[in-house]
């Protein structure tokens, strides 16, 4: 049987907590261990944990200060006495037969695709019926990232890059991709993420932090980048930035005009003149 452990790393994580842990107590096959990394809680999200009972090791690991979900998931995977390391950020759950699917794959990292979004209360906003058309399409195009989706191998693990406090996961798909180490997507709908007005995508930091990951590797940019980009400075309002991308792309392939779908999610998100 194959060993794997769960690490979730949490920041004032009261009203969600539980229901991450729960979803992995109900996982049709279970981790060999659950480890915790409390990134310099303020809330009573410990006073929560206090008399937890899970049917499999569990660890809590306290950071001294709020440094953030990258040090706290590459802190939670050095701690993890397993092979194989899957990753689940507080707000998310898994389905039941996640770490079942995952179990059965060997590469140096695993992806189920996340295709439900969940409200606060556990709703379904959407299933996510986009289509991908390759491994190296939807990598280099930023459709990669939920950490909650991914389980890697311990030993070639390349750590989230701590500099980075978003886009960390579409960052280190990159370095897998230029490194050549194995990939292997799973297309399961296994996982629910949860959306609410805390989740960090909403902020602009996120735009900031996309061209931080651009300029680390815009060697191996291509038109899927350059469009990815356009799509997230449009909505975050940023025109010119979106423009000279939007243009970037077309010009490497005109081609992505017959992208009805893709290219109605950028005009939509042009802001106003």
């Amino acid at each position: 049987m194959r060993c794997i452990s769960v690490v979730i790393p949490f920041y004032n994580a009261s009203n969600f907590i539980l229901k991450a842990i729960n979803s992995v107590k109900d996982q049709t096959f279970l981790p060999k261990e659950l480890i915790l990394v409390d990134d310099g809680s303020t809330d009573d999200t410990l006073d929560i944990l206090k008399n937890l009972d899970v049917p499999f090791d569990f660890r809590l690991l306290r950071n001294k200060k709020n440094i953030g979900r990258s040090y706290s998931r590459n802190r939670g995977l050095k701690e993890a006495k397993c092979d194989f390391v899957v990753f689940l950020d507080a707000d998310d759950m898994y389905f039941k037969h996640h770490l079942e699917f995952l179990s059965k794959e060997d590469a140096d990292l695993i992806y189920s695709i996340p295709r439900t979004f969940i409200d606060e209360d556990d709703n379904i906003l959407r299933v996510s019926k986009k289509t991908y058309p390759s491994l190296k399409n939807m990598i280099l195009g930023g459709m990669v990232g939920y950490p909650s989706g991914m389980m890697v191998r311990k030993d070639s693990f390349l750590s989230f890059n701590e500099t980075l406090h978003q886009r960390e996961d579409w960052e280190l798909f990159l370095r897998y991709y230029k490194l050549n180490l194995s990939i292997k997507l799973l297309d399961i709908n296994s996982v629910s993420i949860r959306e609410h007005k805390k989740r960090t995508s909403k902020s602009k930091e996120y735009f900031y932090y996309t061209m931080m990951v651009y300029e680390l590797h815009k060697d191996i940019a291509n038109a899927d980048t350059y469009i990815s980009i356009a799509e997230t400075a449009f909505r975050f309002k940023e025109k010119s930035v979106g423009f000279k991308f939007l243009l970037k792309a077309l010009k490497q392939d005109i081609t992505l005009l017959k992208d009805k779908r893709r290219m109605w999610e950028i005009i939509k998100r042009i802001p106003k003149l």
